[in-house]
């Protein structure tokens, strides 16, 4: 075994021009205050255009050293090689090395352990400037050396790798961020900008002058939490209904919805459906008016966390207050009694879409479980409850509803129709999901698909997962595009059959995780959580 002596060089020179500047940083989630580990923070120099990047350690910090030249009285280039204190340092995959050469000349590059055996070594000619090598994980956990040596000076630097690892030792050498040398300027600062990003956060951009000692706050947002997220239908004033001791404050660990977990959820925009049993009721317009007193109980006992909302932008602007904006949603037309004053009556309390049918038939229109869903649809008091629709602006929601029943309504609406909670047919055959061509039908329109999250309507297997949700989204994209996806989630609409991982109203940031890591872009995300169905809320409701 060969052993060598690493010699530890100590060098001092009174009129060395060149120098490093240092800047530091800590990142942090914007909602929780926890530091972020593994954040990318690319430092790009806009004077010359060099960029190089920096991972943030366990406690969210980081640190960079930039060299620059500063000109002495005696106007000449600097003559010493220089060489930085690795960073992250202990470090855990990999670090980085950063050194200065002030001339063009071969550099080589060795690691040793603590014995003195050479681990890893390079050899290249290099032009002046400022260079950055990764150490990538080689060997077991310990301490390391790496000596740079320049013509013929040497310096030599200790690091700590926390644990072993088969990486490839040394990187690429590459050109980092310094400012050019220049004979004849004194250059004292230095233009930069700052980019830092973590998978599933909203990259966070700084551009500042430096001149060393800098400290970078940056508080990054998840991508879940940057966007407008509206879940189309939730059926909890139902269960609310029936259980009188059950209320929005309050923390649960049962059921899927509460404030509390609506905020954990980062839903802003939330569809609160009012719906009858045609089974258990005979009465559907008073007892729907038992549910919006309800709604309004509801929201008047929590005025500080949500709000009621009939547009987009009254929507937005609660959400700038920090809370929840409430929407009414009226599941079935048999709520208005063949009525349109009932029809009036609803609307004036906040209602901004009407599902034309549940799964029973009325005498107006027909529903997709009905054995007549393929011939018949509207009749002339339908066509009537679709014009008073558009005058009003009354989204027209078409989940449960028959198909020709659906053709008819395209015949007479001049606006974009939803299905706030439906999937693909071809994806679960179920009458309750969206043959392709019905889908290009609402997709031309302009409308959107809510996607469901109940386990029969997503999948033939026994439970259903966030990719079997992923799966009707994924159908959709390739059929239509990305701009007529939405989220329809049916919480507690859907009993104890729930998706696994998409168990409550909590649970939303997981699929946008999820989404994320199928490989939908940030913009697709924002328009499957709110940004496709903001387009429809905006035309039809108007603001």
């Amino acid at each position: 075994m060969k052993y060598i002596f690493i010699p530890i060089i100590f060098f001092l020179s009174l009129l060395c021009n060149a120098q490093s500047i240092s800047i530091s940083g800590n990142v942090k989630d914007i909602l929780t205050n926890s530091p972020l580990e593994n954040s990318k923070v690319q430092i790009k120099n806009l004077q010359n255009g060099f960029v190089d990047l920096v991972f943030s350690d366990a406690a969210g910090n980081w640190q960079y050293n930039i060299a620059t030249a500063v000109v002495n009285e005696i106007q000449y280039l600097p003559t010493s090689i220089e060489v930085m204190q690795n960073f992250p340092n202990p470090f855990n995959p990999s670090t980085k090395i950063s050194f200065l050469i002030p001339a063009d000349n071969n550099v080589t590059i060795q690691i040793h352990n603590i014995l003195g055996e050479l681990v890893d070594m390079k050899n290249t000619f290099l032009s002046k400037g400022n260079y950055v090598v990764d150490w990538f994980s080689k060997g077991g956990a310990g301490v390391y050396f790496y000596t740079i040596t320049y013509s013929n000076q040497s310096i030599t630097k200790k690091m700590i790798q926390l644990d072993g690892g088969n990486g490839i030792g040394l990187g690429e050498i590459r050109s980092g961020i310094s400012n050019n040398y220049n004979s004849a300027k004194s250059l004292e600062s230095i233009n930069v900008e700052i980019v830092v990003t973590k998978f599933s956060y909203a990259a966070d951009t700084t551009s500042a002058t430096i001149v060393g000692g800098e400290i970078f706050t940056s508080q990054l947002q998840t991508i879940h939490n940057k966007y407008t997220l509206i879940d189309l239908h939730n059926d909890v004033l139902e269960v609310m209904v029936d259980d009188t001791t059950y209320h929005l404050a309050e923390l649960h660990n049962y059921n899927h919805t509460d404030i509390p977990r609506l905020q954990i959820g980062g839903v802003d925009i939330q569809f609160f459906s009012i719906w009858v049993s045609p089974t258990n009721y005979t009465n559907y317009y008073q007892q729907a008016l038992v549910m919006r007193d309800l709604f309004f109980s509801e929201l008047a006992a929590n005025t500080s966390t949500i709000s009621q909302a009939t547009t987009m932008q009254q929507a937005l602007n609660l959400n700038n207050q920090n809370k929840i904006a409430a929407v009414i949603g009226v599941e079935g037309g048999h709520h208005i009694e063949e009525s349109l004053a009932k029809l009036d009556t609803f609307y004036n309390a906040g209602m901004r879409y009407l599902t034309i049918t549940w799964n029973n038939s009325v005498s107006w229109a027909i529903s997709a479980a009905d054995s007549r869903t393929l011939t018949q649809g509207l009749n002339s008091f339908g066509r009537q409850v679709i014009k008073k629709l558009d005058s009003l602006g009354v989204i027209i929601d078409v989940s449960h509803t028959g198909i020709k029943t659906i053709q008819d309504i395209l015949q007479e609406t001049s606006n974009p129709i939803v299905a706030t909670h439906s999937g693909a047919r071809a994806i679960k055959n179920h009458t309750r999901n969206l043959y392709d061509w019905q889908i290009q039908d609402i997709a031309n329109s302009g409308g959107v698909i809510g996607i469901v999250f109940y386990p029969p309507f997503l999948t033939n297997s026994p439970n259903a997962t966030i990719s079997d949700v992923i799966a009707h989204i994924d159908h959709i994209v390739n059929l239509v595009g990305p701009d007529h996806v939405a989220i329809g989630s049916d919480f507690d609409g859907i009993g104890t059959n729930v998706v696994l991982g998409l168990e409550d109203t909590s649970k939303f940031p997981d699929l946008t995780l999820a989404l994320l890591e199928h490989g939908y872009t940030e913009l697709e995300v924002a328009k499957f959580l709110g940004g496709n169905f903001r387009r429809v809320f905006e035309q039809v409701c108007k603001n």
